[in-house]
């Protein structure tokens, strides 16, 4: 497949800002209490390149010019946000004492009680690059604020729409003695023990009937978006 590969530069900004705006979290208890890192200060000033994020069809990778920066951010770094856009590094989460599909960063979502909800790429659906275009595979673009990401037609940041082929996990716990995550399933189970109380909201998650269209991202966000939970892009 020929691949497509757009560089967006952001123009009215300086690029010292756009730099900075890159925050990172090195564990979820940092996290909860709000405790980020500039990017640009864990580069130390070794790179003059901005920090940049890169999606390569089914997740993200953060690339800051710097190799030790980088070993960090894709070996050690908990997530990295921008703006309003949220990513965590999927590396040592774990569901049943099993890897997730990836172990890149994956777009994130606060939910309720400093919770953190993922939306990850389960590899035995559909393609990923459907709805996208299918020679959109790879891109660059600089991190800033000021990138609406979900109105460029090669988005790093990927709409509810766009998100059929994802599954919601949820981060709550903080990690074991071996600096692991284990991730809950938002399933049926979970879906409906969360909407027992709450009928009209049950009644359309079970109106879909094919399973793997109603346990998706796009059909549990726009319910957990309703019930207030998540604030979802």
């Amino acid at each position: 497949m020929k691949k497509l590969v757009m560089i967006l530069m952001v123009c009215c900004m300086p690029m010292m800002m756009m730099a900075q705006s890159a925050k990172y979290c090195m564990t979820y208890s940092d996290y909860k209490v709000n405790k980020w890192n500039l990017v640009d200060n864990l580069v130390g000033g070794r790179s003059a390149q901005m920090p940049r994020i890169k999606m390569d069809e089914t997740d993200f990778k953060v690339k800051s010019g710097d190799k030790e920066a980088d070993r960090i951010l894709k070996k050690e770094a908990f997530a990295i946000t921008f703006g309003k856009q949220l990513y965590v590094n999927c590396r040592n989460l774990r569901y049943n004492d099993v890897i997730l599909d990836t172990q890149n960063y994956v777009q994130a979502y606060p939910y309720a009680g400093n919770k953190l909800l993922i939306a990850v790429y389960h590899i035995n659906d559909g393609a990923f690059l459907l709805g996208l275009g299918a020679d959109v595979a790879s891109v660059f673009t600089p991190l800033g604020p000021s990138i609406g990401l979900q109105s460029v037609s090669t988005a790093l940041w990927l709409g509810r729409d766009k998100l059929n082929s994802h599954r919601c996990y949820l981060i709550d716990a903080d990690a074991d003695e071996k600096g692991r995550y284990a991730v809950t399933r938002i399933n049926d189970e979970f879906m409906e023990k969360l909407l027992a109380n709450d009928a009209h909201l049950l009644n359309r998650y079970k109106a879909v009937s094919k399973k793997s269209e109603r346990q998706s991202a796009s059909n549990v966000l726009a319910i957990l978006t309703e019930k207030g939970l998540v604030s979802a892009n």
